[in-house]
């Protein structure tokens, strides 16, 4: 078989595979009760026939955030990665279904050591043997994507190094072209899906999973992490063994410590937990509102307290970046939430999203005020800071804002170190810890040095867009002269007259053609060869008039239903 006739053969087996897939994420959708969306997005012809006119009672009965789960549980590694993600997203999704898929779990049990050692010797292009001392075959834990064995370098240095499973590339991209597709045609014809930026989201999980996919970039996180901390004796990162990392293969230094969640085993090691609870939530609101570059899964099964007293951080694949704006508008957002000052989160949050058109600000104010006044009065006690920041995130979902993707990261990682920090001190009052924070950083707003940049950033900012007017307002002139400039109208609110237009319209199209069928009938019917003959002029004439007789009579009842007579 020549290269071509192979070429057009992989062509085929991988559309054939793709359009099988489609069909098992439809069926399974379908089976747990969402065949409305799928028809509602116009992928009937992807749903299996013998699925189209039914669902399952059983799963439909079911609430609908556990159906979701389940549905994406039984989809695979993509599916749960998509869960795992809009679990933080109560912007674009309702708090049960989020609060719901945070119970997805990745339960994969890990490939054979065997395939595990072919995908670490065609990445590194050695044999194992030769590249480590030591090699664990049994991994130390296993998700979707990857599997983490212990080994020792050449050097004797332990080591972690982490794998990715092999044919896993293949099924995610798969996955993710079929979940993009969806989402286009979802917001194609859906409304919803179109104010809620659905396409949008769908493309940015596909670009933040491919560079899960990519060991390199988790390598290039963790040390940019680590360099951030590394003037701080409080906090640790793995090391990155770059000559044992490719793409595949991530080989880092291997940290040993207890989690923050074994308190007995943090007892037994004499670890003042109060202390260590504000270390870790100063360590965390540093790299958020200083650095700006966070670790944005700080959960207990990712930090770890060593023995020289420190807490290292683990898994640094998943972090959270922000510019020096957002940083400073996700401040002042911070202080107002923790002043309980209702006004100013609300003019934050204009600041910071972008409204849609059917956002109502009064109301969108006086939903703030009712959040805040009810916290004010129980936050003190509970110090459930997240609860309250993810119930903010609920408000702007109701009221269609669409704010930047870094938010829901943000909102996650501050509520998963109040988690933290309670779960090692009970009493712990996140507010002061994330007060103090905010507040140290905003009075660095107003010393000479800052003001003085500040000044310099608008100074420049106006340069540039000083530089750019005259060339826009040339090449807008040189359009309009040449006939190329177009002004384009989206009106709003005329959709209801233009469709009773379109009815008027039509029945009086209709109209004309009744009467007309009637008088033809009746110009037939008094002619001369049909009254001397009882030919088919007669009978024309009488089907004509029938026609015309039922035709009337269904236009008049039609219009005495519509109320409109």
């Amino acid at each position: 078989m020549s290269p071509s006739e192979l070429g057009v053969l992989g062509i085929r087996e991988r559309a054939s595979n793709w359009y099988r897939r489609a069909q098992h994420v439809t069926g399974v959708l379908v089976r747990f009760g969402f065949g409305s969306f799928l028809q509602m997005a116009g992928l009937e012809r992807l749903m299996p026939a013998r699925w189209r006119s039914q669902e399952e009672a059983e799963k439909a009965a079911i609430d609908p955030a556990v159906r979701l789960r389940l549905a994406l549980e039984e989809l695979g590694t993509t599916a749960i990665k998509l869960g795992q993600a809009l679990s933080s997203r109560t912007d674009i999704l309702p708090l049960e279904y989020a609060r719901e898929l945070r119970k997805l779990q990745e339960e994969v049990p890990p490939v054979s050591f065997d395939e595990a050692r072919r995908v670490v010797e065609r990445e590194l292009g050695q044999p194992l043997d030769e590249l480590f001392l030591e090699f664990d075959p049994k991994p130390v834990a296993s998700a979707s994507l990857s599997q983490v064995h212990r080994a020792v370098t050449r050097s004797g240095e332990r080591v972690a190094v982490k794998v990715q499973k092999p044919g896993i590339e293949t099924q995610v991209e798969t996955d993710l072209d079929i979940l993009v597709r969806i989402a286009r045609r979802a917001e194609h014809y859906s409304e919803w899906c179109r104010a809620h930026n659905v396409a949008d989201t769908a493309e940015e999980f596909a670009r933040t999973l491919r560079e899960e996919l990519n060991f390199i970039t988790e390598a290039r996180s963790t040390e940019q992490l680590g360099q951030n901390m590394a003037d701080d004796e409080r906090a640790c990162v793995p090391r990155i063994y770059w000559s044992l990392t490719r793409r595949r293969v991530l080989t880092q230094e291997w940290i040993e410590g207890i989690r923050l969640d074994e308190i007995e085993a943090l007892e037994q090691a004499g670890v003042d937990r109060r202390e260590l609870a504000n270390d870790f939530a100063e360590l965390m609101l540093k790299q958020i509102f200083h650095d700006g570059y966070f670790h944005a899964d700080p959960h207990p099964g990712n930090l770890r307290y060593t023995a020289d007293g420190k807490i290292a951080f683990l898994d640094c694949g998943n972090v959270g970046q922000m510019g020096k704006r957002m940083r400073d508008a996700f401040i002042r957002l911070l202080i107002a939430v923790i002043d309980r000052d209702a006004e100013q989160v609300f003019d934050q949050l204009i600041v910071i999203g972008t409204i849609s058109d059917t956002t109502n600000l009064q109301d969108l104010e006086a939903d703030m005020e009712k959040l805040i006044s009810h916290y004010g009065r129980r936050l003190s006690t509970s110090g459930q800071l997240g609860d309250m920041l993810e119930e903010i995130m609920g408000i702007i979902f109701e009221h269609r804002i669409r704010m930047p993707s870094i938010f829901p990261q943000l909102t996650r990682a501050l509520g998963l170190t109040e988690g933290v920090c309670i779960g090692l001190n009970p009493e712990f009052d996140f507010d002061v810890a994330a007060g103090n924070t905010a507040q140290m950083i905003y009075r660095d707003w107003f010393t000479p040095r800052h003001m003085v940049m500040e000044a310099l950033d608008i100074v420049r900012l106006l340069r540039r867009y000083t530089l750019r007017l005259p060339r826009q307002v040339s090449n807008v002139l040189s359009q309009g002269l040449a006939g190329g400039l177009t002004l384009k109208i989206n009106p709003t609110g005329i959709e209801k007259p233009l469709q009773r237009m379109d009815v008027m319209v039509n029945r009086l199209s209709f109209g004309i053609v009744v009467g007309a069928i009637i008088l033809a009938s009746a110009i037939i019917f008094t002619s001369d060869v049909a009254q001397q003959t009882e030919g088919p002029g007669r009978l024309l004439s009488i089907v004509y008039l029938v026609m015309g007789v039922v035709l009337g009579g269904w236009l008049l009842l039609s219009i005495i239903r519509s109320g409109r007579l």
